[in-house]
Order: structure tokens, then sequence, then C-alpha cells
């Protein structure tokens, strides 16, 4: 059996033992990604080609194809033929998908959720999947369009799988992997304002209140940073959801206390900037109510 791994920099195992690095040079190893961003499905001759020359291939460029097709061939220790693991049917290449596994199409198959799963299932086989993006997609290709294209789409289904996986965490009482798999989508989406809700929630919901108002700060401060926006209405209600819950009726600790007081001063005096089109907390008058309540217990 084949791994051929595309998250991080490309590499290939046989039989269990990886080769030291696919030495076959850089286009024969971009063939060999392209046709496994699609495995099990031809790459025409022409189609792959225009990706290889970034669409100005050679006038005998066929020929030249099969002259990289044979040393990558020869560098994986494969034997020719259309039976071949790498197979050269009439209509172009093909990776034989029964016969290899592509990290990749390991991580499709994971995060895909089965009607039949149950979400303790589905939150097991997101974090497995996690575990196989070991850095970004086709790192070994930094430049050329069709990699960057592949790395943005990976980027966002890794994003996705991890905003579903923590939320689904989160509704079966998961906090450790809810927490973790939140982390990893904020990592690969810095504005990912549904991870950061989940964040927010998975505190709140294990009474790290404080650490629920750390996180809104850091979303917030982000957006302004990078967008000039505030965070959406969904993100802004669940912080002061966070803010108004005390079912003791004291505050949770000092510290925890803290955090809320210092969070508030620092939304009141971020307003004192008068950011333009960016509403005064200090005029809102759900906040404001929120404020004083959060003063009063402090008292």
């Amino acid at each position: 059996m084949i791994g051929i791994r595309l998250f991080g920099p490309t590499a290939v195992e046989i039989d269990g033992q990886l080769l030291p690095g696919v030495s076959v040079g850089r286009r024969p190893r971009q063939i060999l990604e392209i046709l496994a961003l699609s495995a099990g499905q031809p790459v025409g001759k022409d189609r792959l080609a225009d990706l290889l020359w970034e669409g100005n291939p050679p006038a005998s460029y066929a020929g030249t194809l099969q002259s990289y097709f044979c040393l990558l061939r020869r560098g994986l220790r494969l034997a020719s033929g259309r039976k071949s693991i790498l197979a050269t049917p009439s209509y172009g290449y093909l990776l034989d998908a029964t016969q290899v596994d592509v990290d990749l199409m390991t991580f499709r198959r994971l995060t895909t959720i089965c009607l039949d799963s149950n979400a303790e299932q589905a939150v097991g086989r997101t974090v497995e999947a996690m575990r196989l993006v070991t850095g970004d997609l086709l790192a070994s290709e930094p430049y050329v369009a069709w990699a960057a294209e592949a790395r943005e789409v990976a980027r966002r289904e890794v994003v996705t799988a991890c905003v579903n996986g923590a939320r689904m965490a989160n509704g079966i009482g998961d906090a450790r992997r809810a927490i973790g798999l939140a982390h990893f989508a904020i990592a690969h989406d810095r504005l990912c304002e549904e991870a950061w809700q989940h964040l927010m929630r998975v505190h709140w919901l294990t009474g790290q209140r404080g650490d629920a108002l750390r996180a809104y700060a850091e979303l917030r401060d982000l957006m302004l940073e990078e967008l000039g926006e505030e965070p959406s209405p969904e993100s802004r209600e669940l912080y002061l959801a966070i803010l108004r819950d005390n079912p003791t009726g004291r505050v949770d600790s000092v510290a925890g206390e803290g955090v809320e007081l210092r969070m508030l001063l620092r939304l009141l005096r971020q307003t004192l900037d008068a950011t333009p089109g960016v509403q005064a907390p200090a005029q809102d008058a759900h906040l404001s109510g929120v404020a004083l309540t959060v003063l009063e217990r402090s008292l």
C-alpha cells in the first residue's frame, strides 16, 4: 500500500516506510500531487499540461509529460502498464484510489457525517481527521496557482469540519474536544466567529465565565483591527447572555469578577476613540444595563 501525504510537505510511504523525500524532481512530484488531488479520477493530458506549465505548455509537452511520468514511476518503484497504481489509460493519467491512501481523501471521508452516525462518533471522526492536518496542504508548492486554490479549499473544509465538530461536542458535553476543535478552527481562520462562539459557549457551560468573556474580547479586538467592524449580533448576544448569567446570585470569583469589570471598562474606553461607524457601548441600553448589574454586584 502506498500512502501519499499532501498536508505539509508532500511525502510518500511505501508499505509503511517513508521515502527519503520525493526526490524525483519538481515536475514529476507535481504530477503526483495533481493526480492525488483527483485520486480515482483520470486527469486528461491537456489538463495536466495546462496545470504544470500554468497555461503555457510547450509544443512538445506530450513527450515531456511521458518522460516525467516514467521518472515518477521509477522513483516510487512502480510497474508500468494500464493496471499500474499510476496508470496511463488512453484518456490521460490515473492514480488508482484502491491501491493508495491519500491523506486528503481520508480527511474528507472522516469529516463526511453519515446519517446513521451519532454525535459522539462524529466528533471522534472529526478529531481523527484533524490529526492528518499536519500543515498547510501542498506546502511543497507555495506559489503555483492550482496548489493555492486546492489549499484554500482544504482550509475552508478544515474550518467547517472543526466548527461542526465543536458544535456537536458542546451538545454532548465533551468540553475538552469542543475547546480543541474550536481552537483548531480559529488557528486556520482567526475571524471565524462561529468557532469563537463555540469557544465562548463551552467555557460558559463549564463555569469558566472569565475565559468566555476573554474569548469575546479577543474576537472583538481582531475584528476591529482587521475589518473595522464589531462582532455579529449573534456573538454580541451570546456575550451579553454570559454577562447576565449568575445562577447563584454571587460573583463566580474575585478573578472572574475582575475579568468582567476589566472587559466592561475596556469596551467603554474604546468608545472614547470615536471609531467611525461603531456604536458606543455606553450608549447601548442593553450593554449599559448589564454593566450596571455587574458593577452593582462588585460593591
